[in-house]
């Protein structure tokens, strides 16, 4: 028995799709407007409620584990076009107000409607994938017309301060580790997995974690991602005990621009006597 079968069902007239547009049937003076919608980059497009028809099935589907290709089952298709309604229905209420309409409200108010009727779990898949889509325009940079960054994900530094994350930083540090493994190593794919698991306000050590996991988990394809893998953890442990260090290519610099810091700071605490102190 096919438990999803790929040919819909004819849907009861109650549940055909919808028009495209916001529904102004007996409203007037509105009624024949179409209304836009501001995308983030800010440009507008025509309001089209079979988008979030889509969505909300996609995130019923991805909560029932079902492939994208199939349908879901009639109560369940029933369930997605009356959280439609709801949203279409909250929106036009906004629209003939004189609100704008933003891609941002569009979404937030089917995340609303999935809660009010009950679909708390879909809720949460739409949410995690409301998520993924932002860190992955930040990660990539996305900019609107005016040039602004659309999204951002920042850092948490040691002292509990915030800054914007750097992905470049992130693919500089693994093109640095696979230096002279590059015929054997993925720098790009290993960065590519460390930024698919970070999030907004991910600390520091979360991320020295996240790359070092990565170029771990690829020793078994290739030996070589273990000097990767090793060469990532120095870059952790000199950046804890040299302090201003950047990765391990500087460590000798690092050792001679702190030696003499290094005698000092031991003969003040009374750990060590040493003539190399009256060096220059």
């Amino acid at each position: 028995m096919d438990l999803f079968p790929k040919t819909p069902k004819p849907l009861p007239k109650s549940m055909e799709p919808l028009s495209g547009q916001l529904s102004l049937s007996g409203v007037d003076p509105l009624q024949g407007r179409e209304f836009t919608v501001r995308k983030r980059d800010g440009r507008s497009e025509p309001f089209n409620e079979e988008r979030i028809r889509l969505a909300v099935e996609s995130a019923f589907k991805a909560d029932r584990d079902i492939p994208s290709d199939y349908t879901l089952s009639p109560e369940d298709q029933a369930a997605s076009l009356s959280v439609t309604a709801a949203v279409v229905q909250r929106l036009f209420s906004r629209a003939i107000r004189g609100e704008e309409l933003e891609i941002e409200r569009v979404q937030d108010a089917v995340e609303e409607a999935l809660m009010s009727q009950g679909h708390v779990q879909v809720a949460r898949r739409y949410i995690i994938y409301r998520e993924d889509r932002r860190k992955a325009r930040a990660l990539r940079g996305d900019r609107d017309v005016t040039g602004h960054v659309q999204a951002e994900l920042h850092v948490t530094l040691r002292d509990g301060s915030k800054e914007i994350l750097e992905p470049q930083r992130i693919r500089r540090t693994m093109i640095r580790a696979c230096r002279g493994f590059e015929d054997r190593c993925e720098a790009r794919d290993m960065s590519d997995e460390t930024m698919r698991n970070l999030y907004d306000g991910v600390r520091i050590d979360e991320i020295e974690k996240a790359m070092i996991f990565a170029a771990k988990s690829r020793i078994e394809q290739d030996p070589a991602y273990g000097y990767v893998t090793a060469r990532l953890l120095l870059d952790v442990i000199y950046g804890e005990t040299l302090p201003g260090f950047e990765h391990y290519h500087d460590v000798t610099v690092a050792h001679a621009s702190r030696f003499k810091a290094y005698l000092e700071e031991g003969i003040a605490a009374g750990r060590r006597r040493c003539p190399l102190q009256d060096m220059p």
